[in-house]
């Protein structure tokens, strides 16, 4: 039944519509944990609703659908981005890999 199920999730009234099957493959994440993401669903609506940066959540779907690709929008400011990395809690490999990609020196292990 879950297998092709569609979700609706609004970002500041844009729209976007993916499987659950998607969102699951990154069950630690917000969108991935249906037990964290039923806090922002409207039932009246039948959607998920957020709040946030919608030119960002491009780049945060399309996580989801790649597999695990994340690329910042050219159009989105660093420390934007890495406050909705932080938000949809893609964790802390997902923001470390963002970091070197952007060209970040290492953090040193202290």
């Amino acid at each position: 039944k879950d297998c092709c199920e569609r979700v609706v999730i609004n970002v500041s009234g844009l729209r976007f519509e993916t499987q659950l099957k998607t969102l699951a493959q990154f069950p630690d994440t917000l969108l991935g944990d249906p037990h964290r993401r039923i806090h922002f669903f409207d039932p009246l609506r039948n959607e998920y609703f957020f709040d946030r940066n919608r030119p960002c959540f491009d780049a945060i779907l399309y996580y989801y659908q790649s597999g695990g690709r994340l690329k910042r929008p050219p159009n989105v400011p660093l420390d934007v981005f890495m406050e909705e990395l932080k938000f949809y809690e893609l964790g802390d490999e997902a923001l470390m890999k963002f970091r070197m990609d952007e060209g970040f020196p290492k953090e040193e292990e202290g």
